[in-house]
Parts: C-alpha cells; sequence; structure tokens
C-alpha cells in the first residue's frame, strides 16, 4: 500500500517521509522538484504523481492562494483510487471564517475521501531552529523581532509529535474522522524559549517585540509576500489573545503517550 507524501522538503513532510520509510513502508515524497513531481500549478502532474497511491498526506502552505487547484487534486486523486487522506492545517483553523484556504480544505477532505484525518499542530519547536522564526532570527544577527511581548505565550508542539501522529493516522485503525488540535504539554513564553536557545545551536538569541508595522517591513524585506505576513499576525494575535497557550490532550489520544516539552526539544536538538 503506497503512501504519497506532499510538501516532502517541509519540516513535517519530509519527517513523515522518513518516518514511514523507517517503518518499512512504501512512501513517497512529491513536490515541484522532488523524486515524484507534483506541481499545483501544473494539471499535467497531477495524474502520474497519484498513480498506485492508496493513501495520502496533504500539507499546503499558508496563504499560498492554492485552494482551488489543491481541491481540483484532491478529485483528481479519489478518482485515481486514494481513499485515505491525513491532513495538516495549524490550531485553531476550524475557527476560521469558513472561506479561508486552510478551512475549505479541511472542508474538501472531510467530502471526499472514504477515511480522513485532520491534524492542526500550534507553532512547532522546530520554527525556533529552521522555520519562521529561525529564518526571521537570521536575518537580524540572532535577534527575532515579533509583535508580540516577551510574556507571550504558545503550547509549542514538537514536529516528531506531529510526525508520528500522521503517521499513525495514515497506518493505523482508529483515526478516521478524527480531528486532532496538537499542542506540547504546557504554555511556554517567548522569554522563556530565548532562555533555553541561547548560547546554543539556534538561530534565536535574543528578542524584541516590534509593532505589526515593523513586524511588516521586516518580513517583506526577506521576501515574504503580503499574503503570508498577514497570516503570520493573525496568528500572532491569537497568541497575543492567548488562543494559542491552550493546551489540548490530543498527542495523548493519538499516540497513547503525553507530548515532549519544549526543554526537551532544546535540550536534545541544539545542545
Amino acid at each position: 500500500m503506497s503512501t504519497l507524501v506532499t510538501g516532502a522538503t517541509g519540516q513535517v513532510g519530509r519527517r513523515v517521509l522518513t518516518e514511514l520509510r523507517r517503518r518499512g513502508l512504501s512512501a513517497a515524497g512529491a513536490s515541484r522538484d522532488g523524486e515524484v513531481r507534483l506541481d499545483w500549478t501544473d494539471t499535467t502532474s497531477w495524474e502520474p504523481a497519484v498513480e498506485g497511491v492508496e493513501r495520502l498526506f496533504v500539507t499546503v502552505p499558508m496563504a499560498s492562494g492554492l485552494t482551488d487547484r489543491v481541491g481540483a487534486f484532491l478529485e483528481r486523486a479519489v478518482a485515481a483510487g486514494v481513499r485515505t487522506a491525513v491532513l495538516t492545517t495549524a490550531m485553531g483553523t476550524e475557527n476560521g471564517p469558513p472561506d479561508s484556504e486552510q478551512r475549505v480544505l479541511e472542508r474538501r477532505v472531510r467530502e471526499l475521501f472514504d477515511h480522513w484525518t485532520v491534524v492542526r499542530p500550534n507553532w512547532l519547536d522546530q520554527d525556533f531552529t529552521e522555520g519562521v522564526f529561525a529564518r526571521l532570527a537570521r536575518s537580524r544577527k540572532g535577534r527575532l523581532e515579533l509583535p508580540l511581548a516577551k510574556d507571550a505565550a504558545a503550547s509549542f508542539v514538537d514536529a516528531r509529535d506531529v510526525t508520528h501522529t500522521v503517521v499513525a493516522a495514515l497506518t493505523e485503525e482508529g483515526h478516521h474522522g478524527r480531528e486532532y488540535t496538537l499542542t506540547g504539554p504546557a504554555a511556554v513564553t517567548f522569554r522563556e524559549v530565548v532562555r533555553m536557545t541561547k548560547g546554543t545551536e539556534s538561530p534565536v538569541w535574543r528578542y524584541k517585540k516590534v509593532d505589526e508595522a515593523g513586524f511588516y517591513f521586516r518580513a517583506t524585506d526577506i521576501g515574504w509576500s503580503d499574503r503570508y505576513v498577514d497570516t503570520l499576525n493573525e496568528r500572532f494575535r491569537a497568541i497575543a489573545n492567548g488562543r494559542a497557550a491552550v493546551v489540548t490532550d490530543d498527542v495523548r489520544r493519538a499516540l497513547g503517550r503525553d507530548p515532549a516539552p519544549m526543554a526537551k526539544f532544546a535540550r536534545e536538538s541544539l545542545h
């Protein structure tokens, strides 16, 4: 039974692909330049990508503007015989506007597939080493500048816990129709994260609060689109309002164990 992993070069996608193969399962990574070519904007790449595939992991970049394209691809995948799909979006997607990109994709996955699971991670621990926060800090010589107070908190989740949840949903019974909001075991402030990462291999050594205009300037200066920056600011407001500090038990529901704390990630991955 073959699995196609979209976004196979991303933080979660590449880990999902590695874990499936570590377990000896047939899996292929799909991206524009990957082993399986998949370009959301090139419909000629879609049918070859899903040929012989029975399970699909779907992840789409935030604010990509690709909702209609990805929806059409999912229809093509079902027509080709794909029966199981696991979609990752983001914590809080279910409360967004009904026409928001990722909420629309969640709805399409539920409608189309015989077996589906939606996984909504909070911000990842790995955002401080390879994701959004890392890239911003590298552009400012180690200083992470966000429109958030130092004491703003989020229940950051380890990408490895997200990966294992996705793989379980792809390969095990009991996850059909589930919607998992994945968090770490506790909310952690940005001040605390910087204390954990300072002097380590993390690119984030310092923290400074800026206003939204200042963040916009810094983010667009490194090439991020207006749409993407607006989406980030929406997620930052969720942190500021305390919504991203919520802790769920969904890692335990999915995996039967507690999620890894940020301190464990920092200790194991950064020193």
